[in-house]
């Protein structure tokens, strides 16, 4: 049986710090745990370099975005090599292989017709990097950042969500160890009830 974890690939808007090293911390105890009764084991770890809190970081700091990007990145590698941490793979997504692995992807998707382009306005929270629904805000403001929203409209590649409704729902209701512990598997339950809203997955 093979196992596999990763922790987040995480951003480079800053440093790492005592909560990036407790996650990785506990992932690396995960794969160690795994490979000692004889598993094969991939532990992946690494780097999300895009988004604007990236660039807003790079722009602070009088840096290109590539030179502030390269740096930390480096920095969390570094951590992580101090620290002792047994991963297999460190991903970075500004690198060739890890882009032509999500445009191959994409591509498969597009194909088969899970993808469009399209145009879209709505209400975002910049630091979320997200766009709300109504309902989602408390008081008309981000829940997490307690700031209202900026309306923007964008065009961009969009994921069918509603048309894997049905068979998902179907699956974890076959499968129902697959999401654990249980109260999760009902709260995706509970939010798979509910219309899905097609995903955007690009940025302009």
């Amino acid at each position: 049986m093979a196992f596999y974890v990763t922790t987040p690939i995480y951003y480079v808007n800053a440093e790492p710090h005592i909560g990036h090293a407790y996650t990785t911390i506990v992932a690396d105890a995960l794969a160690r745990f795994h490979r000692l009764v004889g598993e094969e084991t991939r532990f992946q770890t690494g780097t999300d370099e895009h988004g604007d809190k990236v660039m807003e970081a790079a722009q602070k700091a009088d840096l290109s975005v590539k030179d502030f990007v390269d740096r930390i990145s480096n920095t969390f590698r570094h951590t992580w090599d101090e620290l002792g941490i047994s991963y297999d793979v460190f991903v970075r997504t500004t690198e060739a292989a890890h882009q032509r692995l999500v445009l191959d992807i994409l591509n498969r998707l597009y194909d088969q017709g899970d993808l469009y382009f399209g145009e879209y306005g709505g209400l975002y929270c910049f630091g979320c990097e997200r766009f709300y629904l109504e309902r989602e805000l408390e008081d008309g403001k981000c829940p997490d950042h307690q700031i209202a929203p900026t309306y923007i409209k964008e065009e961009n590649y969009f994921f069918r969500m509603a048309r894997h409704q049905d068979w998902l729902i179907k699956y974890i209701e076959d499968h129902p160890d697959w999401i654990r512990p249980e109260r999760y598997k009902n709260e995706v339950l509970g939010s798979l009830r509910e219309p899905l809203e097609d995903l955007c997955i690009s940025r302009p």
